[in-house]
């Protein structure tokens, strides 16, 4: 059993060349009074010509012997045009009940033909491959998927921060800002959270480290510590139990852990009244 790919030419060339230019489109709606406009894009103009006709028509053949005879049959699998080896692969030009007959009139699997298929084939696919990768088409849709790929990172890093469906709100897929008002909006939303975020922390944070906690964990002579500072004489094992104080609230509000600057300098000034 082996593959032939048969050169022939198409009487009419392919008529659906990538499209020429990369635009931007708006949709507006309102919601209570107020205009949304989304912006997103589309493929438009002229698409690019494609002049060559050349098709491939591939099948399988198989040469036997009956009553002392030599017998050929013959399958044909598809049809390819010149531009479908680059954009396109055989399974898609024929129906998959159609091709499961010939599978099983040829008694093999889908796996072995198309191992017998690409083994003829790859060399020409390359060869095509290498023949469009000099057209002014490639080169234009190479550009295009550029943008959309920039456009893709922009508007998952811009999401990730301000959250999903803001992106196309703000900018095109150019990354031209078309909306200043709205990221100005989304860039004080933002700021709020982060705030109210911070308070929350450093309310949690209080909670954490309060009168109830630290008398539980240091014992009952932690109420010794609750007066002013300059009304207390520390023995060295008060300080002993205040270095251990100190070293926890360290441990949880200092900036390089991510803790909170301002009260990093409380617990530095605690250090300095305490003399520890």
């Amino acid at each position: 059993m082996y593959v032939v790919i048969q050169k022939m030419k198409n009487k009419r060339q392919n008529q659906y060349g990538a499209y020429k230019t990369l635009e931007v489109t708006e949709f507006s709606y309102s919601i209570n009074g107020v205009t949304k406009t989304k912006y997103s894009y589309t493929r438009s103009g002229e698409r690019f010509d494609r002049p060559n006709k050349d098709v491939y028509k591939i099948s399988v053949h198989k040469s036997f012997r009956e009553n002392g005879k030599v017998k050929k049959k013959q399958w044909v699998i598809c049809t390819m045009d010149y531009y479908s080896l680059v954009d396109s692969w055989p399974g898609d030009c024929i129906r998959q009940d159609k091709l499961n007959a010939k599978l099983e009139q040829m008694g093999i699997s889908e796996g072995e033909l198309w191992d017998l298929v690409y083994e003829k084939l790859q060399p020409i696919i390359d060869q095509v491959k290498s023949e469009f990768e000099q057209t002014e088409e490639f080169k234009t849709e190479q550009h295009h998927r550029a943008i959309l790929d920039e456009y893709r990172r922009n508007e998952k890093e811009f999401e990730d921060k301000y959250g999903a469906d803001t992106y196309d709100y703000c900018y095109d897929i150019f990354g031209v800002l078309r909306n200043a008002e709205y990221l100005n909006d989304l860039k004080a939303q933002y700021k709020a959270k982060q705030e109210y975020q911070q308070r929350s922390y450093y309310s949690q944070s209080q909670s954490n480290y309060s009168y109830e906690d630290f008398s539980s964990y240091f014992g009952s002579g932690w109420s010794n510590y609750t007066e002013s500072s300059s009304q207390i004489t520390y023995t060295e094992e008060d300080k002993v139990l205040l270095k251990k104080i100190t070293r926890a609230l360290v441990m949880q509000f200092h900036p390089d852990r991510g803790g909170d600057p301002e009260v990093m300098k409380m617990v530095t000034r605690l250090k300095e009244d305490w003399g520890v």
